[in-house]
């Protein structure tokens, strides 16, 4: 399941159609967007400890993830309660982007990403055990429940990003997965993109050649702290 051609496995093709190179390119490049722009929010800011660089990294992968998307025929995007950003919708299935945790490992099933209502709703159709699937807490009525305006199976697909200031852009994971109540990610089926550009599919430019997502004028990034899913994660 790892080391294919972007985009060109059957699985792939299966859920994104025609357009399934294209959407293969587009995470790739976003994940070396949050990168870049994390990285340097690090370096601005002199400090130690990698709350600049997580903090960054999470809010500019949800921008970039859309930018680089939206060029793509048949791409629109929603926005789910809950959510503090949109999120892309290709082929009639969500993809939901999240940085793993700085805990997690580079493999796929040491991966760990932060569980929040708000994740345990939308991965909700996933199949799972049963013994894996979180009620809804006691004291969250059930009208909150989002419904996530997908395809009839309200399909989303989970695109887990291992990266750190040290590390770089180290792997990328997209496949059918969930989260458990400690936040590991289990999956269903995965495949990993590979982040380097030997593999990248025909006519794809080189991060150089295509420019950087902050050439643009820098988003108003918000470092405030909230009580939903999206707060700020800091070395996450």
């Amino acid at each position: 399941m790892t080391g294919v051609v972007l985009g060109g496995s059957e699985w792939f093709q299966g859920r994104f159609g025609t357009v399934a190179d294209e959407v293969a390119e587009a995470l790739v490049r976003a994940g070396r967007n949050a990168h870049e722009t994390a990285a340097d929010s690090k370096a601005a800011s002199k400090l130690r400890t990698d709350e600049p660089y997580g903090a960054t990294f999470w809010q500019i992968l949800a921008l970039s993830t859309v930018e680089e998307l939206s060029g793509i025929q048949g791409v629109q995007t929603t926005k789910p309660k809950g959510s503090r950003f949109e999120l892309p919708v290709v082929n009639g299935t969500i993809l939901y982007a999240a940085k793993c945790a700085s805990q997690s490992g580079p493999q796929a099933d040491r991966l760990m990403i932060r569980w929040s209502n708000f994740r345990e709703r939308l991965f909700d159709n996933v199949e799972r055990p049963d013994a894996m699937h979180l009620p809804l807490p006691e004291w969250e009525p059930e009208t909150s429940r989002i419904e996530t305006p997908s395809s009839a199976a309200n399909a989303v697909i989970l695109v887990a990003y291992v990266a750190s200031d040290r590390g770089g852009l180290e792997r990328i994971y997209i496949g059918d997965g969930y989260l458990d109540a400690e936040g590991h990610v289990h999956w269903v089926y995965y495949e990993e993109l590979s982040v380097g550009p030997a593999e990248m599919g025909t006519g794809v430019t080189s991060a150089e050649q295509a420019g950087r997502f902050d050439d643009a004028p820098m988003p108003d990034l918000d470092m405030g702290l909230y009580v939903d899913d999206d707060a700020a994660e800091g070395g996450r």
